[in-house]
């Protein structure tokens, strides 16, 4: 059959808002993942990244028109929920035999929002490789649908819910992703990130932790599963000699989850003489000094954590579950490393007042990481931090292609105006990039950032410190 898989109309600056200079634009990891399997089942696949082509409907469906898909697939987020049905309308306007197959966090956390939608045929819930897998045979072979796991159908107008698909437990299983159907020409990460050409990777599925913000665990399970390390620098290999990479940036949600995976990878890419520089994503709770070293020496040079908070009360309202003696601990073992820091703050959680804020700007000042992020908190559907949001606060905002983090006030903490909180989000980037000192250490460290890069963050600074 023809697949066609698609990423709907969605710029970068509705993405980042004024951010969107430093923003990072990858390809979705998690549909080229899908469009391996489908690739591998022996069907004909077409990936449509429109964010990346700036593509709009028009385009879309010129392609749309002259592929002819039998079934087309969407990945879903909050924020592109509302452009996934617009699209689904339209595609059935050209041909209502297609099968429509949205997938993704969003209509795993609340299917029946969209399948609502007459346009909709199928949502796969949960991990989808194997379930997509499954429905396109049982498409192509026009065998029983309730066989197929981890589906919502319709059947005479009436939504079907199928059983839950199993978790895959070994992850070599999953081909490696599809990049090559990719316009990877197109794909840059942000701006602070080391390299002239820094790319995604995803070397692990799932986190056993319960953040609040989070909708992850719906989609992998809280368990912690990870690719071998002969698969990850087997692909590694691949992005370096096919596309050029200099730079790695590990997707995983929490790289550092089980140590002494990581102490292997590490002792694997210094093994091979790999050559390139990489970053990750972990907690503050799952690093210490002989981790942080090793790292290093394989070639890590920024981590990101997510401290969230200044406020202990707040910290555990959305139950991060850390302490702020663990991001203090976390931040000086990582500069004692020679690893740089990189910390975001929610501002505006649920019930914080303006105290807690400037608060949670002090405590980032006394961290002092070498980068930090102050996003305004935005509760997204279907996560538990939308319910709790709702018992201290108010959504001020009901479009959800409006729920992005990092300018747009969706939601009020009881006693808060949407002129205070962008007002502390100034004051906080302000205090932290605008300290003489602060400016000193970035100026030396820049020296290793691409001339374009360097420019997109001086240009983003100003706008984010300086514009309203």
């Amino acid at each position: 059959m023809k697949v066609l898989l698609v990423i709907p109309p969605v710029t970068t600056q509705e993405r980042y808002g004024k951010l969107s200079d430093v923003g990072t634009l990858y390809p979705p990891l998690g549909l080229a993942y899908i469009a391996a399997v489908a690739e591998q089942s022996g069907h004909e696949v077409k990936v449509i990244d429109s964010e990346a082509m700036n593509y709009g409907y028009k385009e879309i469906m010129d392609i749309v028109r002259r592929f002819n898909p039998s079934v087309v697939g969407m990945q879903t987020f909050s924020t592109n929920i509302p452009r996934c049905h617009d699209m689904a309308k339209k595609l059935k306007e050209f041909n209502p035999e297609i099968k429509i197959v949205l997938g993704g966090a969003q209509v795993t956390v609340m299917p029946e929002y969209s399948m609502k939608e007459k346009e909709i045929d199928f949502i796969v819930y949960g991990e989808g490789e194997r379930t997509f897998k499954q429905l396109l045979e049982a498409l192509e072979r026009n065998t029983d649908l309730l066989k197929v796991k981890g589906i919502y159908w319709k059947k005479n107008n009436h939504i079907i819910k199928n059983e839950s698909q199993e978790l895959i437990k070994n992850l070599d299983e999953v081909p490696m992703p599809a990049r090559h159907l990719f316009p990877m020409q197109k794909y840059h990460s942000s701006a602070q990130l080391r390299g002239k050409r820094t790319l995604n990777i995803m070397t692990s599925r799932g986190c056993p932790f319960r953040c609040a913000y989070c909708s992850g665990h719906l989609t992998f399970g809280k368990t912690h599963r990870f690719h071998s390390t002969q698969r990850v620098l087997d692909e590694i290999e691949i992005m370096i000699e096919t596309y050029g990479c200099d730079g790695i940036q590990f997707y995983d949600e929490t790289l550092t989850a089980n140590k002494n995976r990581v102490n292997e990878l590490c002792d694997e890419i210094i093994k091979r003489k790999l050559k390139f520089e990489w970053s990750c994503f972990t907690r503050v709770n799952l690093v210490d000094q002989e981790l942080l070293y090793k790292m290093k020496k394989a070639g890590c040079y920024q981590i990101f954590y997510g401290t969230e908070s200044g406020v202990q009360e707040l910290l555990n309202r959305i139950r991060k579950d850390i302490t702020l003696e663990q991001s203090k601990k976390a931040i000086e073992m990582t500069k004692k490393a020679g690893i740089e820091s990189w910390c975001s703050f929610m501002l505006a959680l649920p019930g914080e007042t303006k105290e807690q804020s400037l608060q949670t700007i002090k405590f980032a000042l006394e961290l002092d990481p070498e980068y930090i992020l102050f996003p305004i908190t935005t509760p997204y559907p279907g996560t538990a931090l939308h319910d709790i949001a709702k018992e201290h606060g108010r959504f001020i905002e009901d479009d959800w292609t409006k729920y992005m983090i990092w300018d747009k006030v969706v939601y009020l903490p009881n006693g808060r105006t949407e002129k205070d909180i962008r007002n502390t989000v100034k004051l906080a980037y302000r205090k932290f990039y605008l300290r003489p000192s602060y400016m000193l250490r970035r100026a030396k460290s820049f020296a290793k950032l691409p001339p374009s890069k360097v420019l997109k963050l001086v240009r983003a600074g100003l706008v984010t410190i300086f514009r309203s």
